[in-house]
């Protein structure tokens, strides 16, 4: 069994930014910055099948934006928020139906679009690093997804199993699996 998700990348620079940001703060998130596409989720069949399925559920999506809305805090955690399009609530829906991969209580309704800068923050430090945060920009009110890359969890990190470009269509899907 192994714990897997679907992300997309932010650009060169939002992550540098959000790379350096972590430093300058001293706190730190989990992998290289992703947009999670759906909560991270366990998987217990057959890689080879969880790829063929993500790959289904993304045929036919073309890119689209992601629009930066604010910076959200929980308990701990302190993330960039996104705004949930329609575009990226419709994939969602499709990514949350992969077989085997059963929806976690974060999706759905429940899901946020975020982009993590801090998980585990200590509470004596939260409230200084939320209120040097709280006005911040990033260097960019919006990013492109071309891609969605399914990834698993390895030591902390996520390592990509597969990437996926979007707007490619069910025929060259079918074509590359044969």
């Amino acid at each position: 069994m192994g714990l897997y998700s679907v992300v997309a990348w932010p650009t060169a620079e939002l992550a540098e930014w959000l790379s350096a940001l972590q430093r300058r703060l001293g706190v730190r998130s989990y992998g290289e910055a992703h947009l999670n596409l759906r909560a991270p989720f366990e998987y217990a069949g057959d890689p080879k099948d969880l790829i063929c399925d993500v790959r289904r559920s993304l045929a036919g999506v073309p890119p689209f934006q992601v629009e930066f809305l604010h910076w959200r805090r929980f308990p701990h955690v302190i993330f960039l928020e996104y705004a949930l399009s329609v575009p990226l609530h419709g994939l969602h829906q499709r990514l949350i139906q992969v077989p085997g991969a059963p929806p976690s209580s974060y999706d759905g309704e429940r899901f946020i679009p975020h982009v993590s800068l801090a998980i585990g923050v200590v509470d004596w430090a939260e409230e200084s690093i939320w209120n040097t945060l709280k006005d911040l920009r990033p260097p960019q009110s919006s990013f492109e997804v071309q891609a969605a890359s399914l990834t698993k969890e390895a030591g902390g990190e996520l390592r990509e199993v597969r990437t996926f470009p979007l707007g490619y269509n069910a025929a060259s899907q079918r074509e590359q699996e044969q």
